[in-house]
């Protein structure tokens, strides 16, 4: 998050908080034992400039157990214990404490640690700060007492961790701000506000992408200009031989580091492109032969290279990814280019590789902690693939006249798995990064999707697709749950990669088909209206429901069983497996 005055933060809120009021609400709350009113408006802020409509609460001071117990209807809930604010009430200087004094604390909180989070398994995004001493004017080169009870409480956390909770790392935050620029302890004599904006800032930018991840608003794919970019020089002018990107250079081992990071991306679920002026044979010919390119074609997933403006390239890109403009990183040396994509596709977020290159991997390892939080699934090691064999797809349909003989070739076969054990750190990812075709945009952790396998009132029926290019792997997700002779869709979501291929219509013959056999009479479905799942806005239309009512968008529908017309589909094999 940029470097910017607090009163600014406020001004420009009032703004941005008008433009996303139509959005869905994202509810935060701050529970902290100091006074964190900046941070809320700090995060606030920054969530409002994603499109997100952030609902952030405050905790009442210093009151996190008791808070804790009324937050489940919170979607986020950040944790903060300050020993500060702790051993700032004893009446000893802190490294004069007894050891019962110290072992009295640590058992105090270590309980209501446990308390707290077993009092929030249920919030889909719990984030725990890490506790720490730096607040303490402690001699860093001797044993002392607080920065132990820190390390002992920070094991605690990290061997108590749950499914839908993150340890944020405080330290780190203060050593990016530092000392001097992190702590206010006036203010905090005045109104126990002990953390400065440039720390609140930082600690921002630090969580920043799980926030994007959670609310589907995080980015998914890194494109590249490759003159003076992925390698120092022009390709066009200085020839193959003489462009720069040796580890071993002065000035190419910058360019190195930077692709180095961009092969690690592309190994953990993040796309990677090219987008240049340059003759598409010449950079073929670098990624594939030049001994010192260390980004390859099988990292490389999208590739426009051509003498076209790069604002139609990226959109031509998206298109292809099948993903917003939104979701894209675009980094290149030329500011004419990059003010270029500003002016006309604002929605990208762009990094003008800096005059002093030597700051080029930090910059970029920096854009990538605030705007994209790593995966670690399976799923996420074999996105790379996915995405290459859907433009196979994409090319295989050029070659056909009618979209029917196109889709008959792919040879598609689904698999619908009922109430069985699906890979839950997949299907949370999915409902948290998916907004195409999603009709509620509900997102979950892991321990819901555990949840709802338990309930025996709600089904969940997880779809994985393959076809003759490949496996997409579990790409779509419905959620029913009954009343008697009534049955209601509460989700209904599938992954971008998918669409277009009339997969959604067959899942949803063997949905109507599942609940019919289970005795229902009556479907009820509902679409939320996002900014971008306008796609879908009639999917239920499509599929023979029939509209009930619509308030501000919202649709309800209503299906009787008997009078469903299945989709008649034949081409795709499907195999349900209770």
């Amino acid at each position: 998050m940029e470097k910017i005055k607090y009163s600014e933060i406020l001004r420009s809120s009032l703004k941005l908080k008008k433009e996303v009021s139509s959005q869905k609400p994202y509810n935060l709350r701050i529970l902290s034992n100091v006074t964190c009113n900046m941070l809320g408006d700090v995060i606030a802020y920054g969530l409002y400039g994603q499109g997100v409509n952030a609902k952030v609460s405050l905790g009442n001071y210093d009151n996190i157990l008791q808070d804790s117990f009324s937050a489940e209807d919170q979607q986020a809930v950040i944790v903060h214990y300050d020993l500060y604010g702790i051993l700032g009430k004893k009446d000893v200087y802190c490294e004069d404490l007894a050891a019962d004094q110290i072992r009295d604390i640590e058992e105090t909180l270590t309980g209501e640690l446990g308390m707290i989070i077993r009092n929030l398994s249920k919030v889909p995004c719990v984030i725990f700060d890490s506790f720490s001493s730096a607040a303490w004017a402690v001699n860093p080169l001797r044993r002392n007492l607080v920065r132990e009870l820190a390390g002992r409480l920070n094991e605690f956390l990290e061997q108590n961790r749950t499914s839908n909770m993150t340890v944020a790392d405080i330290d780190w935050v203060i050593r990016s701000t530092g000392y001097e620029s992190s702590f206010d302890f006036k203010l905090y004599n005045l109104t126990k506000t002990l953390y400065t904006i440039d720390f609140n800032l930082e600690y921002s930018r630090m969580i920043f992408p799980l926030l994007l991840k959670v609310t589907g608003h995080g980015k998914k794919a890194v494109i590249f200009d490759c003159d003076n970019t992925l390698w120092k020089g022009i390709l066009g002018e200085d020839g193959f031989d003489g462009i720069d990107m040796s580890f071993h250079s002065k000035a190419g081992s910058f360019y190195h580091q930077v692709q180095q990071m961009a092969v690690w991306l592309s190994k953990h679920g993040l796309l990677i492109g090219l987008c240049s002026k340059n003759n598409p044979e010449d950079v073929q010919q670098v990624v594939d032969t030049h001994p010192d390119m260390a980004l390859k074609n099988e990292n490389i997933v999208v590739s426009e290279v051509n003498w076209n403006d790069k604002a139609s390239n990226l959109k031509q890109i998206a298109s292809e990814l099948n993903i917003g403009l939104d979701s894209l990183v675009f980094v290149d040396d030329s500011p004419f280019e990059i003010n270029l994509v500003r002016e006309q596709l604002p929605q990208i977020t762009c990094l003008q590789v800096p005059e002093a290159v030597e700051n080029y991997p930090r910059e970029f390892a920096r854009l990538l902690n605030t705007y994209f939080f790593i995966g670690s699934g399976k799923a996420d090691l074999e996105k790379t693939l996915q995405y290459k064999q859907q433009a196979q797809r994409n090319k295989s349909m050029r070659e056909f006249t009618d979209m029917d003989s196109y889709l008959k070739s792919l040879n598609i076969k689904i698999d619908l798995n009922i109430d069985q054990a699906p890979e839950t750190e997949r299907v949370a990812q999915l409902t948290q990064k998916t907004n195409q075709f999603n009709l509620c945009t509900n997102r979950y952790t892991e321990s819901q999707i555990e949840d709802i396998l338990k309930s025996g009132d709600r089904h969940f029926i997880s779809a994985t697709v393959s076809d003759k290019f490949g496996d997409s792997g579990l790409t779509g997700v419905v959620i029913v749950s009954r009343d008697g002779q009534d049955a209601r869709i509460d989700d209904f979501l599938m992954s971008c990669r998918i669409m277009g291929r009339n997969i959604e219509r067959v899942i949803m013959d063997s949905v109507v088909v599942l609940l019919r056999d289970m005795g229902c009479q009556t479907i009820r479905s509902r679409y939320i209206p996002t900014q971008k799942n306008k796609p879908v806005s009639d999917f239920y239309g499509q599929c023979g429901f029939c509209l009930q009512e619509e308030n501000g968008g919202i649709k309800d529908y209503t299906l009787q069983i008997d009078k469903y017309i299945p989709s008649g589909i034949s081409y795709m094999e499907t195999t349900v497996n209770n």
